[in-house]
């Protein structure tokens, strides 16, 4: 029996212990907070038209008679190409709502043109096309601002090519000029 009252003494003081122990613990508590949460980073916007033409998601645009500007005379019909007319054809390049510099790039494969020496693709954006690409850059200041790329045709008239003139003037109803624009985002270099 003095064992049983042993255990019992031991188990009520360890019981004791252990509830004076939790209450000093709560009482000594430091302040404790938790949270959670989620970082976000916002996506720059790409957007690019060509000629009124989403390219993002289509890969060919309009060069129609919308976009061409004929040199005024009274000798040739408007909207007709001929010996002396010079004429403009616009890119017209819209990355409104971009976030991001872009650099663009207009390929012109003026091959079609190669047996007509009179008839030349002369200048992008108005200066002297050397080569057969233009480069341009639109800073990130301007990308909200759409931007005219002309690109100037010319038929020179000299007497020396009446006998092509007339040949290209009688065969032929369409001259075809692939022009490809390409736009990627400018990283300074």
């Amino acid at each position: 029996m003095k064992k049983n009252k042993k255990t019992v003494i031991i188990v009520v003081i360890l019981l004791l212990l252990a509830l004076t122990t939790g209450i000093v613990a709560t009482t000594y508590a430091r302040y404790v907070s938790s949270a959670t949460g989620t970082g976000d980073a916002k996506v720059a916007t790409w957007a690019v038209e060509v000629n009124d033409t989403n390219i993002v998601q289509s890969s060919t645009f309009a060069l129609d008679s919308t976009y061409v500007t004929w040199s005024e005379s009274q000798y040739i019909a408007d909207g007709y190409i001929a010996p002396s007319r010079t004429g403009t054809f616009n890119i017209h390049l819209d990355t409104t709502g971009s976030k991001v510099a872009v650099k663009y790039t207009i390929q012109i494969d003026d091959s079609a043109l190669d047996s007509y020496d009179q008839i030349k693709i002369t200048k992008v954006n108005n200066q002297d096309l050397s080569g057969d690409s233009y480069t341009g850059i639109i800073p990130l200041a301007s990308v909200d601002t759409p931007l005219d790329i002309p690109i100037e045709i010319t038929w020179t008239n000299e007497d020396g090519n009446n006998t092509s003139d007339t040949t290209i003037g009688s065969t032929i109803d369409t001259l075809s000029i692939p022009v490809s624009v390409t736009v990627e985002q400018y990283l300074g270099n």
